[in-house]
């Protein structure tokens, strides 16, 4: 039997005691995506959601953590991290590795990039079509918490 989402919940918060934080922390608020094989499916492309990052002793690398429809119009928990290590102004690209639930695969690999300035932030994650797996664009805005 599968465990109940509160067990799924608190296995994904305590994965967050590994790394520690300093204070560049952020709210993120889950909102859209679009895919680009409008044909296969009636994707969820209207996607609520809250999560954090965390910041670690890296600039660069953060711990999420987070939940949210997806476009399977399933809740997905997911938990793993954000690494951003190239800088272009207030651009960040790089990407995230995150454990997730609610789709076809646990692990998700992910490339993406950011855009901050001061509080206020975007992310743009961009899953490329593999397969029979139909790619999208994503979007997320962080509001910076400490």
């Amino acid at each position: 039997m599968p465990p109940s989402r509160s067990v799924r919940a608190l296995l994904i918060l305590s994965m967050f005691s590994v790394l520690p934080a300093h204070a560049d922390n952020w709210l993120v608020v889950s909102g859209a995506s679009y895919h680009f094989r409008q044909d296969e499916r009636d994707w969820r492309e209207d996607n609520p959601g809250l999560g954090v990052e965390l910041g670690t002793r890296h600039p660069d690398l953060y711990q999420v953590v987070g939940m949210f429809k997806n476009s399977y119009d399933r809740v997905a928990f997911h938990a793993g991290v954000r690494w951003m290590p190239v800088h272009w102004g207030p651009m960040r690209f790089g990407g995230y590795a995150l454990a997730s639930t609610g789709y076809p695969s646990a692990v998700l690999v992910q490339p993406g990039f950011a855009v901050e300035h001061k509080r206020v932030g975007m992310n743009v994650v961009v899953a490329p079509n593999i397969g029979d797996y139909s790619g999208y664009v994503g979007v997320q805005l962080r509001f910076r918490v400490d």
